[in-house]
């Protein structure tokens, strides 16, 4: 029988709008004699049943709530597989005809610590908390019995782990077969994912939207920084660009991407500058390049809140050098992913950036995270991505 928590008094009005996880400074109960892992009942002030989920007494997300349904068993594999199923049915009715994508978005998709990447047949999947970790043989019961993969990747490197004091180890396979790199589509663009060695699960599939906007104003010769994979350069040679430069710090990600290149036949007009991207840009302005689009998607500069300061003064010198290679008129699709970053002050910071480059700024587009990554109204954390596109006018005073 799980153990039994309550809040404190007044602690209960996020919980009851939708939110899921519990403070440890929300608790009446005492945190030290929290389950480690284990599953708790959590109720309010008066006793009244809230949900159920899993405990980390040494974390300050003591509970993540699972479940509002007090019938549900949290330990039984059913009820991890029919939650899987549930964030498959909405992927094939927000992306129809897509077999690539993120099939379960940890708390925007009711399951809390759990991130599954799905490419084609083989999935990548990230357990970032105490209370799934325990339940790993459960979850892989559970995906297996929905048939929607035959082989899965664990990435256990999040830094979430950390945070929960559990260890942060190599990728390893889960059950199944998956190939050193796995190959999938998007977008018409065919492409290979590494699953074992690429950052995060192997691709960003959140960007894919975006992506698709900025193919339709494909022209000229294209920049990509923080390639990765190479999905925005190569899209845009598929859609209308001449050329492009592709700037990725990774000497394997550099290979993949002039491999991806090939596999789409625009192998001779891409080229890649493997090399940190400050430095990269630095050298192309020192050259005087300019490209007619750039597509700056760089990782999550802050990491905490702590890190903020010091991550939008990297968004706005970043910016600002990138600013400076696109030509007059040209476009700049810009984005962060840090949920720290709000997205007024990611703004302010764009145009502090404008002010450093001699640019003016038009704003065309404002967009998000693709379907695939919903957002729980509820959740503040489930929304991260800001992604911006701008026409670039030519230096001013």
């Amino acid at each position: 029988m799980p153990l039994t928590v309550r809040l404190g008094a007044n602690q209960d009005r996020r919980i009851r709008a939708g939110h899921c996880w519990v403070f440890s400074n929300e608790l009446a109960t005492d945190v030290a004699a929290l389950p480690a892992g284990g599953a708790v009942i959590v109720e309010d002030a008066r006793g009244r049943y809230l949900g159920t989920g899993y405990a980390n007494p040494n974390s300050l997300i003591a509970v993540r709530i699972l479940t509002r349904d007090p019938a549900d068993d949290i330990d039984d594999a059913a009820f991890y597989q029919r939650r899987i199923e549930a964030a498959a049915r909405l992927r094939a009715t927000v992306m129809p005809r897509r077999r690539s994508h993120r099939l379960v978005a940890a708390e925007a998709d009711d399951l809390p610590g759990l991130i599954i990447d799905r490419y084609e047949d083989v999935a990548a999947v990230v357990v970032g908390t105490l209370g799934l970790e325990v339940r790993k043989p459960l979850l892989r019961e559970a995906l297996q019995a929905t048939g929607l993969v035959s082989g899965a990747i664990l990435r256990d490197q999040s830094a979430s782990r950390r945070l929960e004091g559990l260890p942060q180890g190599e990728p390893s396979l889960w059950f199944g077969e998956v190939p050193a790199q796995v190959p999938f589509e998007e977008n018409g663009v065919s492409l290979l994912a590494d699953l074992r060695h690429g950052q995060k699960t192997g691709f960003f599939f959140d960007q894919a939207h975006n992506r698709a906007a900025a193919f339709g104003m494909a022209n000229g010769r294209v920049l990509d920084v923080y390639a990765n994979t190479g999905a925005w350069g190569i899209g845009a040679l598929l859609h209308g660009a001449s050329e492009a430069v592709a700037i990725e710090v990774s000497a394997p990600t550099c290979a993949l991407i002039a491999e991806n290149a090939q596999r789409n036949g625009v192998g001779d007009r891409l080229t890649v500058m493997c090399a940190e991207a400050w430095e990269a840009m630095s050298r192309l302005r020192a050259e005087k390049a300019r490209f007619d689009a750039v597509y700056f998607d760089p990782p999550a500069f802050a990491k905490s809140r702590k890190t903020a300061g010091v991550a939008l003064r990297a968004y706005r010198d970043h910016n600002a050098l990138a600013m400076q290679l696109v030509a007059p008129g040209g476009l700049l699709f810009t984005s962060s992913c840090s949920h720290h970053i709000e997205e007024e002050r990611f703004w302010e910071e764009l145009m502090a950036a404008a002010d450093r480059a001699h640019r003016r700024l038009r704003l065309i587009r404002r967009g998000g995270q693709a379907p695939d990554h919903p957002i729980h109204p509820a959740i503040p954390e489930t929304r991260y991505l800001k992604h911006l596109a701008f026409v670039v006018d030519g230096e001013r005073p």
